[in-house]
């Protein structure tokens, strides 16, 4: 069985954007869909990281943070924002989730983990 990497096995902090909509997900290739977030510049907090990745990656900019658990060797915060979301960065794709929607793209498996226990 081969072991797929997963950008949630490395330091990162990833958010959790909740809209009416359902929670943002992007993706830079169209493939495979995640939360947004990044990896931690060196001397940055993860949650430093979670709202400059998320500004960099949509021009959202937070205006509440929460800290909510760690998935691997991730930080996940839900994350209130202003704005629009436009694709930044190398993202070019958003997508929307909410429980019980047939999605229409593919979520990466570790990115529905994340959201189900959210979501509980």
């Amino acid at each position: 069985m081969t072991c797929i990497p997963s950008a949630y096995d490395n330091r990162r902090g990833s958010v959790i954007v909740d809209t009416e909509k359902g929670v943002l997900l992007v993706s830079s290739s169209g493939g495979y869909y995640r939360l947004p977030g990044g990896k931690p510049k060196r001397g940055e907090a993860s949650i430093q990281a979670a709202i400059r990745e998320l500004r960099e990656e949509t021009g959202l900019r937070a205006y509440e943070v929460k800290y909510l658990f760690k998935f691997h060797a991730s930080k996940i915060f839900w994350i209130r924002a202003k704005g629009t979301p436009t694709p930044e960065n190398e993202i070019h794709r958003f997508a929307y989730f909410k429980p019980g929607k047939d999605m229409k793209v593919k979520v990466s498996d570790n990115t529905i983990k994340i959201l189900k226990k959210y979501y509980d």
